[in-house]
């Protein structure tokens, strides 16, 4: 058997006394190099951030969808989520006009197909009217 000097220890005993150093009752935190009290706090702070996200989450109404009629009947607006396709108002009414669709712009260039368009931000649109005879 080989001698020992008095300042060498033979590695299992070596790895048998780091063993018996790391307190047991520490569970998985046992692996991690950073005291139980600090390790606590870090989660206590990761669990009140997803608290409050998912709080904010919560409170968020969406997007706002408003109708301006251009001189016709007002038109309740509606609150939708990203992607969301609009709920279909009831028409508004003007007198001397048929009213012809939703637009994106006050030119009524540009059409709103309830069918396809989703809402991406918070937005106004414009009531079409053609002038009956």
């Amino acid at each position: 058997m080989e001698e020992l000097n008095n300042n060498q220890i033979p590695e299992e005993e070596e790895v048998q006394k780091e063993e018996e150093q790391i307190p047991k009752f520490r569970g998985l935190y046992r692996y991690v190099n950073i005291s139980v009290k600090q390790l606590d706090m870090i989660i206590a702070a990761c669990i009140l951030v997803i608290l409050i996200v998912v709080a904010i989450e919560l409170m968020d109404p969406g997007f706002t969808v408003s109708f301006n009629s251009l001189g016709g009947t007002d038109v309740a607006p509606q609150e939708q989520m990203y992607g969301d396709l609009i709920d279909e108002p009831i028409p508004p009414t003007r007198e001397g006009y048929t009213f012809t669709g939703w637009h994106r712009d006050s030119a009524c260039l540009v059409p709103w197909d309830l069918e396809t368009d989703t809402i991406e931000t918070d937005t106004t649109l414009y009531a079409g009217w053609e002038k009956t005879e």
